[in-house]
This record gives C-alpha cells, structure tokens and sequence, in this order.
C-alpha cells in the first residue's frame, strides 16, 4: 500500500482516538476508538505538522521582503500589507497548532505506556517544535495546563519564558528516549527520518540551538540558558546537516499533493488563478538577488514570459508595477512538483544557525565554513546547476560585497548581519519565520522615530496608504476561538498592542 493512502487511513483514524479531542475541539465523540497504534498516528501528525509551517504564513513573507501581492489584485484597508491586525488575524493557525500538539499528547502517553521510547521521544521533541511557534507569535500561551481534555476545558496561561524553560526539558528527555530505544520506526512510521536515531537527535539539538539563539540579544540571560547551552555544544551527534523533510507519499491528486504546490498552482501544474496569482515576489528579493548575480534567483522565481525578466512588486503598492499583473512567478526550486517531499528545516538553515553561534562565542567552530556551506546547501536544494561550482563562483564574484563575503564582517554584529541576510535568502518562499524572527529580536535598534539598524534593517517597508504605525507587529492577538472559548484565561493577559508588546526573549 502506497504511503498516501495509509496516511489517509491515519487521518480517518484520528478522528476518533481522542488526540484532537481537547478544548480547541467542539466536535467531540467520547464513543470513539481511544487504541489506536502511535506509530499509525506519527506519520499524520508529522504531515500536519509540515503542512503548518512550510512556508509559513504568507503575512510573515510579505513583512519580510519575500512576497507582494501582484497587481492583479487591489489592497484592502485592512489586508497584512496595512500591519492592522484583528483577533481573526491567525486564529485558524493557532487551532491546527493545537489540535497537532494533542496528536503528539496522544502519541507521547500511548507510547509511554507501551515501552516505546522512540515514539515518545519524537513526541515529546515535536511538541516542543509547535510550542516554540506558539511562543514566538503569541508569547504567553496555555502550556502546562493545556492538552488535559475534559479535565482542563479552560486552560490557564502560561509565562512564555516559563514554557521555553519546560521545552528545553522536553527536548533533552526526548533526546535521552530515543538514544535508549532499541526499535525505532518504519518509514511508513517516521516519515522525515525513517527511523533514523542520530537524525532525529541532530533534529533536536538544532531546534534546541535556535531556541537558544533568540535570547542572543538578551541583556541578562535566564538562568536555564547556560545549562541549556552545554548539553546542546556537549551533544556528541552534533548538528542537522541533511534536509529534514517529510514524504507520507504526496502525488499528483488532489488533497494528496506536496502542501506548498497545491496551495499555489493546480495539479496538473497550472498556476491557480483564485491564489497563486495573488502574489508576486517582492521587488526586493529580486533586486537582492540580481544585485549580487545570485544562481537561485532563477530557482526562486520565474522570469515574466514575454520579457525573459525578473519582475516584482511594491508591498501595499495600490498600483500594479507594471500593470495588468505581468509578474514573475515561483521558480522550480521553490515549487518542485505535486510528489515533492515538504520542508520540515533545511540543512541550510542549521548551518546558518551553528554559523551564529560559533559568531557569538556560544560554541567553538568556523563560522565562515559554516555560513559558506549553509550558501551551498541553499544551492544544492534548490537545484542550481553543479551547484558547488555555481557557489564557488558567486563568492570569487563578491569579494568585498558585504552581502556575501564573510571576511567583510569583523563584529559580532556584523558577522550576524551577513548570516541572517543569507539565511533570509536562504529560506525565501521556504520558511518565513526565520526572518521574522530574526527581525523581531533587534527591535531594540529600532527605538522611537531612530532607524532600525538590526541585521534585517534594509527589510522594506509596506507603502500602503491605510498604514496607520508602519511598523512591523511583534506579538500576534489572540485569537477569536479564546475569547469564545476559554475568555477568563485569556482576558487575564490583558490587552496586547501587537505593535508595542513583545516576546520575552525580546530585549
């Protein structure tokens, strides 16, 4: 049976074990089967998983210089390019997160109860991964006394540093289950990792690391981050230095395709004209790209048919440049088909992150070699041509560039700056909550009316007329659902000016 179909069984299955039965669910049916299998359910949570954050919300590419929306289509006074934002503003988002999290509660206690290590270790790794996204957006959310069902229909909230301090001791423990384990998982089971013990533990540590990094502009760091800091730089499997993408079986049917293809082009390979001609790549990205003769600029989008160029737009432009719509699209690197595995974290990315670290002192290394190679696996995913050669050119070709050669950094500041831009490029139309917060932990820099100065500090702005701060938000509302749901909790966090209010790990 063809990985696809067992997925769909899984997904039918899950409906009724309970794992989604919580208080972000009404439909509810305590009669249902609670028994089923966790290694029947990982591989459905593991997709939905991808699913969410791959590329991630398309507000989030536009903030960040990815994006614009196409002249095909005229702003609104109240769209993501205006940085207004109401309590409907991702609550769809923060549910699918949730419902994910009791699939890995699910997985974490059956696999508890059964003597199987490797499960509960991946569950526990994989909550801390979706926990993370919770706190990155929304800061304090219902952690410890959330994922209890009908014992905790109203969840408390919990202090968001408070959550990373718990995640940091999730992550460890996951480690710890699956190097104990002596059965892992088939790949119709695991499907990022096939099992693979010392992937999934690079997997953890490389999460950890991040988690780590976004204190890094800290004053005073918490008391956990130094012990945190050695188990990661002491973990003996190091790194992710492979691609961590999921495959349950995508193919060319609908409800069944790679998630990034079927939500921008139709299956039989045509552009949607309902979404995907919605966006246009922003004028930036291209003028990044092309500045610096860049090989994944043609991997990233497509030229505009009638002229062979590279054609972008302004975000909240209210006319179309040029008109008519004539933009370029994604690229082939970007969109690699209806059967393409998804992206959970490229090996680019983890380099980029280890190449912060080793910047910053965290860890011993090389952080030129590490942000190189981090270059070189962005061109070796996206499909650059003898893509080593391709990347040994384009550094020969920026010598001096202080957009791509690492000597031109001789500060800590610097040094960032370089990574995180080529991190940004990196990561474009991939994973676009890298950047944003990359951007959000340096608004310190960007105080009253000064310059933000930060390492993504060129990042445009939006020019649309029905801006009423033009600033980028920090701290997402929450959502409609809790204050249906759950208001007392809720209402407790007070009123949050998603402009004014930070994340914790925020300076």
């Amino acid at each position: 049976m063809k990985k696809i179909f067992l997925i769909l069984t899984i997904l039918s299955l899950i409906a009724g074990v309970g794992c989604k039965k919580g208080y972000l669910d009404v439909n509810t049916n305590p009669n249902q089967s609670t028994s089923a299998d966790p290694s029947y359910v990982l591989p459905a949570a593991l997709a939905v998983t991808v699913a969410n954050y791959y590329p991630g919300p398309t507000s989030m590419s536009g903030w960040m210089g990815t994006w614009a929306i196409s002249g095909s289509y005229a702003i609104s006074s109240s769209d993501f390019s205006t940085y207004k934002m109401q309590n409907s503003f991702g609550d769809g988002f923060w549910q699918s997160i949730y419902d994910n999290l009791e699939d890995y509660q699910y997985i974490e206690d059956k696999a508890n109860a059964n003597g199987q290590p490797f499960l509960e270790g991946v569950a526990r790794i994989m909550k801390s991964y979706n926990y993370q996204h919770l706190v990155d957006l929304w800061n304090d959310v219902p952690y410890a006394d959330a994922l209890k069902g009908a014992l905790s229909l109203r969840p408390a909230y919990s202090k968001g540093m408070d959550i990373y301090d718990s995640l940091f001791i999730e992550i460890q423990k996951g480690i710890e289950l699956i190097k104990s384990s002596g059965t892992t998982a088939s790949s119709n089971s695991d499907i990022m990792f096939g099992g693979d013990k010392t992937l999934w533990v690079q997997f953890a540590n490389t999460v950890r690391l991040r988690m780590l990094l976004r204190m890094s502009e800290l004053t005073t760091k918490p008391d956990f981050f130094q012990s945190n800091l050695d188990l990661t730089k002491n973990e003996t499997a190091g790194f992710l230095t492979t691609d961590a993408l999921v495959q349950p079986g995508y193919t060319n049917s609908t409800g069944k395709g790679n998630p990034f293809w079927e939500r921008f082009y139709d299956l039989s390979g045509g552009q949607v004209s309902s979404f995907g001609d919605f966006w246009a790549p922003s004028v930036f990205a291209v003028n990044f790209y092309k500045s610096t003769t860049d090989p994944r600029l043609d991997r990233e989008f497509s030229p505009v048919a009638s002229s062979g160029q590279f054609v972008g737009n302004i975000l909240g432009a209210t006319n179309g440049n040029p008109t008519n719509g004539n933009y370029s699209l994604f690229g082939d690197g970007v969109l690699q088909g209806p059967s393409a595995p998804a992206v959970m974290m490229l090996a680019a990315e983890s380099y980029f992150i280890h190449a912060e670290a080793v910047a910053l002192g965290y860890i011993s290394g090389d952080d030129n070699m590490l942000y190189q190679q981090g270059i070189i696996e962005s061109m070796r995913y996206l499909g650059v041509a003898d893509y080593q050669t391709a990347f040994t050119n384009y550094y020969a070709e920026g010598v001096g560039n202080a957009k791509i050669d690492y000597s031109t950094a001789t500060t800590a500041l610097a040094k960032q700056t370089i990574i995180l831009r080529q991190k940004w490029a990196a990561l474009n139309s991939i994973n676009s909550f890298e950047a944003y917060n990359d951007y959000r932990k340096f608004d310190y820099l960007h105080t009253g009316n000064a310059p933000y100065t930060g390492p993504l500090g060129d990042t445009p702005l939006s020019v649309s007329p029905y801006i009423d701060v033009p600033k980028i938000p920090l701290h997402w509302l929450y959502p409609q659902s809790e204050y249906d749901k759950n208001p007392e909790n809720v209402a407790a966090e007070g009123t949050i000016n998603h402009q004014v209010n930070k994340i914790w790990w925020m300076r």
